[in-house]
């Protein structure tokens, strides 16, 4: 018997009942979403189950992923039962597929769900993105330059009083501030109706009457 039957004759059944289960969400994937994993590590990784259409939100999620290194990017893709994690490292990466693959975590119903990871390419990530832009919509690449966008960063004020609505969110490795809405992490949207006092900061209206020049230039989009 070779080592890979050895290994594979010493798994208790609880390990192999899981193990079966990884490789039917990784077919799965594959058979009906047309994702690719692959065998060896990355940085990136797709968590089967752990999608907004599973019920369960970026921040069930997140901090969970946050324990086994520092998350670079977190795509979870509308009504899809999966999810995609990028670590800032491989060996963050592997470190979430060892201590994560089977773990439960609880739905938004309170019902408990097992996670399934396997590692990604990159370039799983742009295929993930719209094809077309929707109508009305304009992407300009670099509309802010570089010094315009450390003006930007100055402008934030991260001493001011925590009880404003606007004030740093308290996300692990990051620091969150919002102005127009409130994003809400756990179904990646705002409320239109709750607009936070204060409206954008002073320095926006300077970039917003360049941005209205540019779309104004631009004969396919208009302003009316």
């Amino acid at each position: 018997m070779d080592s890979s039957h050895q290994s594979n004759y010493k798994l208790s059944k609880t390990e192999k009942k899981f193990l079966r289960k990884q490789i039917k969400a990784r077919h799965t994937l594959l058979r009906h979403e047309g994702i690719e994993t692959v065998s060896y590590a990355t940085q990136s990784l797709v968590v089967a189950n752990g999608g907004l259409g599973n019920g369960v939100s970026r921040n069930q999620l997140l901090p969970v992923l946050e324990k086994c290194g520092l998350v670079d990017a977190l795509l979870m893709p509308p009504n899809k039962p999966y999810s995609f994690a990028r670590y800032k490292t491989t060996e963050e990466s592997k470190r979430a597929y060892v201590t994560l693959n089977g773990k439960e975590v609880v739905d938004d119903l309170g019902q408990k769900i097992i996670l399934y990871l396997n590692f990604v390419e990159k370039a799983q990530w742009k295929k993930l993105r719209p094809q077309a832009l929707p109508p009305g919509l304009m992407v300009v690449e670099e509309i802010i330059s570089s010094e315009e966008e450390k003006m930007l960063l100055e402008s934030v004020d991260w001493t001011e009083d925590t009880d404003n609505q606007n004030s740093q969110k308290s996300l692990k490795h990051r620091r969150v501030k919002h102005f127009g809405y409130e994003f809400h992490y756990e179904n990646n949207n705002v409320d239109k109706d709750k607009p936070l006092p204060g409206g954008l900061p002073d320095i926006c209206d300077s970039f917003l009457e360049k941005w209205l020049r540019e779309a104004e230039k631009n004969s396919e989009v208009g302003i009316h």
